[in-house]
This record gives C-alpha cells, sequence and structure tokens, in this order.
C-alpha cells in the first residue's frame, strides 16, 4: 500500500511542478520579448500558426491553443490590425474563416525564435541531452494519453 502513496504524492507533485514550469517558461519569455513589444497572446498565436500549419481553421486554431473562440476572435483582430496574420473565407466550410501568417509575422518570428533560443539557453543550461529526451519520452506518453481520452 505505501507504494501507492508515494506514486500519487509523486504524481501529484509531477503534475503541480509541470504547470509552475510552463508558467515560468512564459514568464521568461514574456520577459524577453517585451522589448520587441510583442505580449504573450501574441507570440503564442504566432508560434501556434507555425507549428500547425498556415491556413488553419480558426475554430481549429482556438482548440490547439486551448482558448475560446471569441477571445481567439478579438485576438486575431489585434494580429490582423498589425499585419502579422490574415483571415480568409475557408475554401471547404463557407461559414470558417483559415488563418495565415504574413510577411511582416515571418520577419518578427525570426526574431522572437532568436530571443525564444537565448531563453531555452539559460533555463535548460544545467540539463544533459539524455535528461531532454526523457523529458519528451514523459511528455509524448502524457500527450497521447490526453489524446484518447
Amino acid at each position: 500500500m505505501p507504494e501507492t502513496a508515494d506514486l500519487d504524492t509523486r504524481s501529484i507533485e509531477f503534475v503541480a511542478a509541470l504547470f509552475m514550469t510552463r508558467t515560468r517558461f512564459r514568464l521568461a519569455m514574456d520577459d524577453r520579448f517585451k522589448p520587441l513589444g510583442v505580449t504573450d497572446a501574441a507570440w503564442r498565436t504566432l508560434f501556434y500558426l507555425e507549428q500547425i500549419g498556415d491556413g488553419v481553421l480558426q475554430k481549429d486554431l482556438a482548440r490547439v491553443m486551448g482558448i475560446e473562440s471569441a477571445g481567439l476572435v478579438r485576438l486575431l483582430d489585434n494580429l490582423e490590425s498589425k499585419t502579422l496574420v490574415e483571415r480568409r473565407a475557408a475554401v471547404q466550410d463557407r461559414r470558417g474563416k483559415t488563418v495565415h501568417l504574413t510577411s511582416h509575422s515571418g520577419a518578427l518570428l525570426l526574431e522572437l525564435h532568436g530571443a525564444a533560443a537565448q531563453v531555452r539557453q539559460n533555463l535548460l543550461a544545467d540539463i544533459s541531452p539524455a535528461q531532454l529526451q526523457t523529458c519528451l519520452t514523459v511528455f509524448n506518453k502524457i500527450l497521447t494519453a490526453a489524446e484518447s481520452t
């Protein structure tokens, strides 16, 4: 029985550390991106768009980002006014819109990636490649389990 209690305690500690690490990592990115005039919501949206691909349906982007569609609309309005993204009528769904990165966002993303590399270098300096691989393996197992629920 003690092994089960220990496992439960460890899993609680793991989840708490995971959430805290995510928050601290985002704050470090925010601090590094502020001089570039980029908010948390803006850089996260641009990074998600870059990762999942150009021309994603707006509703799918909201789902991947874990935010409400209404909140994403306001965010995209702001990014569109800065010519960082553009929305187009979706070919496959007349009611939907697809979101596309612009050439302006491409230049900004290059700057953001440089700044993000500095943050990663600072925060991950004392972590070995083997430790990073172990973390990636664990995270991928968690993601797989979450997607099947």
